[in-house]
């Protein structure tokens, strides 16, 4: 597990970034998207729900890394060119869920809302100006450890 002050950092720097991911008025989703804020922390937004939704489905069996071990499995490299869908099925194929595929549809294809201070209460992440902390009791707790662990 990294030490305790990098934990602190990448829940602070997750909590301050990936509101810059949420859709303004008029957004219709990450495809049609063209500001860098949007464009860059709304994919980080899609993969942390990815990731998480993944570990909450799967009883914490599996997670994103799932789904870039079998994009690698299949011999695909920076030279070869997937399209979205086969991204999609292959990621989703090797979770045993469809998430992917319902956060595309919820992010990407319509402006889809996240309800981050909720999301935080649930992992156990408070921060404030001056500290992060953790509440271990809260109910994605263990989620929350094994997405921080190496």
């Amino acid at each position: 597990m990294p030490a305790p002050w990098r934990r602190r950092k990448l829940w602070r720097d997750l909590v301050d970034g990936l509101p810059q991911g949420l859709p303004e008025a008029g957004d219709e989703g990450l495809e049609k998207t063209h500001t860098w804020g949007r464009t860059y922390w709304g994919g980080s937004l899609y993969c942390f729900l990815a990731d998480l939704r993944i570990r909450e489905q799967t009883s914490n069996a599996r997670s994103f890394d799932d789904v870039m071990r079998a994009v690698v499995a299949t011999g695909a490299d920076v030279e070869v060119h997937w399209d979205l869908a086969r991204f999609l099925d292959v990621g989703d194929a090797a979770t045993g869920t469809h998430v992917l595929h319902d956060a595309y549809r919820e992010l990407a294809l319509a402006p889809g809302t996240v309800d981050l201070a909720a999301l935080w209460r649930r992992l156990g992440v408070a921060v404030d100006a001056r500290r992060v902390a953790f509440d271990d009791g809260a109910p994605l707790a263990s989620i929350r450890r094994s997405m921080a662990s190496r």
